[in-house]
């Protein structure tokens, strides 16, 4: 399934789409930023070993 995670890249988005990987699930993160960093993203694919496609 695809799913869009707003928020992604704050600390419920980025559990959330870590636990959506592993149940092999396709995820699209969409976040500003304003409270979040992209670098949680980069630390999600370390542990997942995916790419994950950011707006």
């Amino acid at each position: 399934m695809n799913i869009l995670v707003t928020g992604g890249a704050g600390y419920i988005g980025s559990h959330t789409i870590i636990e959506l990987l592993s149940s092999n699930h396709n995820v699209v993160v969409v976040d500003n930023l304003s409270n979040s960093s992209v670098e949680s993203l980069r630390r999600v694919e370390e542990i997942t070993g995916q790419s994950i496609p950011f707006h």
